[in-house]
């Protein structure tokens, strides 16, 4: 197996996020790769670090990272906190997530919730119940989670529990994302240039399988910038009617109509076989491409 060490390229985004979804599959089939073999570890040592993503999970222990993704050591650059919070526009966990992409050159960020987080589920009593928490670093955990729980509240309030903490687990993974764009300008930059992804996840800790969210619905707006290969990647295919650009095209266009509406009523045809001297014809009027299957005799319909 190849090892990927800092002397290799960057890992491009969408490249590095299919390896994580691949990885997923093979850890909830029951078919994940061992981690840590001695070979891996030495040529890591050796040849430095370059990992594919940049992974911000819960604490949750529960919810290990480089397994589930089923990754090596060195694929995988992972940041943890209790409801996977960013406490403060500054500090240490955006930090180390600029050192992965400013200096390691990493190109695909995760954020990654979970199902029946503890953190979360804190967030929901407290705003029911406008108690505090135990202490004060308790308490700021649960502040970070606050306006997602409010919204979650807001949406479902008659929901049970369960309910409302499975919604706030996914608008808590939306507002960590945009905490991340808002306070890092390298990641805004990032995005902006469509050099960097930002994506969305929620671990189900019961399956093992993840329920990808995708980026931040409002992504463009806050890095202030159109993304055109984001939109190309979730546009849905659209079927387009073009109307003929020549009088010759829409006269050719209104007789195959015509043509096809004979077939289909089964009414007098006359086409090929009712007319064989066009059939000799050295300019035909259309390129018919379609199926070669003998059920579908396009002369016909």
């Amino acid at each position: 197996d190849v090892v990927r060490t800092a002397s290799d390229p960057p890992v491009p985004p969408h490249e590095a996020l299919c390896s994580l979804a691949v990885g997923n599959r093979r850890y909830t089939k029951g078919v994940g790769g061992e981690l840590g073999q001695s070979y891996v570890l030495k040529a890591l040592a050796g040849g430095g670090q370059l990992p594919a993503a940049v992974v911000l999970g819960c604490a949750d222990s529960r919810a290990p990272v480089e397994i589930y993704f089923d990754q090596q050591p060195g694929d995988l650059f992972v940041l943890r906190t209790a409801g996977n919070t960013i406490e403060s526009g500054y500090g240490g966990l955006l930090g180390s997530a600029e050192y992965a992409v400013a200096v390691l050159k990493t190109k695909l960020i995760v954020v990654t919730g979970h199902t029946l987080c503890g953190a979360v589920t804190a967030a929901i009593k407290a705003v029911k119940s406008k108690e505090g928490m135990p202490t004060e670093n308790l308490g700021a955990v649960v502040d970070n989670i606050r306006v997602a729980a409010e919204m979650a509240l807001k949406t479902l309030p008659d929901a049970p529990l369960e309910q409302q903490v499975k919604m706030a687990t996914t608008l808590n993974v939306f507002e960590c994302m945009q905490k991340i764009m808002r306070h890092s300008k390298i990641m805004r930059d990032g995005i902006a240039s469509e050099e960097l992804v930002l994506v969305g996840a929620v671990y189900n800790i019961e399956e093992g399988s993840l329920e990808w969210v995708g980026p931040h619905p409002e992504q463009e707006s806050i890095v202030g910038a159109t993304l055109h290969i984001q939109r190309w990647r979730e546009a849905p295919y659209m079927r387009k009617a073009m109307p003929p650009s020549t009088p010759e095209a829409r006269d050719i266009m209104h007789r195959l109509q015509e043509g096809n509406t004979r077939f289909v009523e089964k009414s007098e045809l006359h086409g090929v076989h009712e007319n064989p001297s066009i059939a000799h014809e050295d300019e035909p009027d259309t390129i018919m491409i379609g199926s070669s299957n003998l059920r579908v005799p396009y002369e016909d319909v």
